[in-house]
């Protein structure tokens, strides 16, 4: 009886590890022939020092090899670029980080502990910083993807202190 136990826990962590790497190709494959978004956007950024979250709306833009922009309508107009171009060091990192969840290259950033997962309509890709800046001020990020169209549908920053913010796309 025990060897039929120790038998189906590693048959099925084999399995586990199948799927996470199945999953894995069909988003590295999504990456590979991403090049243009323009989407709808709602971030919901809920933090511990306020009683009502703070919701912002726009239109997101990535174009492979160029520039992102997020265009906020609400609660006011302001547009952010993200390039490489910045000389502020923080804005840099955020930049490189926020590229690097565009190309794909955030799966194998090896500051990450990455874990992949899926559900009826999503896969699911948790990843949990495990050294560097990102370690000291985040617990963990889920990057969720419509499953059938292969598209980002939910960016989710979870920080130490449990503030979430919440970015949810939709594509025409």
């Amino acid at each position: 009886m025990r060897n039929l136990l120790i038998l189906l826990a590693i048959l099925s962590h084999s399995i586990m590890l199948a799927q996470e790497k199945s999953i894995e190709n069909i988003l590295k494959s999504h990456f590979t022939n991403l090049n243009h978004i323009e989407c709808n956007y709602k971030q919901e950024k809920k933090l511990s020092v306020l009683n009502e979250p703070l919701i912002s709306a726009g239109i997101f833009k990535y174009e492979k090899g160029g520039d992102i922009s997020w265009e906020q309508q609400t609660p006011f107009k302001e547009t952010f670029l993200i390039n490489g171009k910045s000389e502020n060091k923080f804005d840099k990192h955020i930049n490189q980080f926020i590229m690097s969840i565009l190309t794909g290259d955030v799966l194998n950033d090896t500051k990450l502990e990455v874990s992949y997962s899926q559900d009826e309509k999503s896969y699911i890709v948790v990843m949990t910083p495990k050294k560097g800046a990102m370690e000291k001020k985040l617990k963990k990020i889920i990057l969720t993807f419509h499953k059938k169209k292969v598209l980002l549908s939910q960016l989710e920053i979870i920080s130490k202190n449990e503030d979430v913010s919440r970015i949810n796309f939709f594509y025409n």
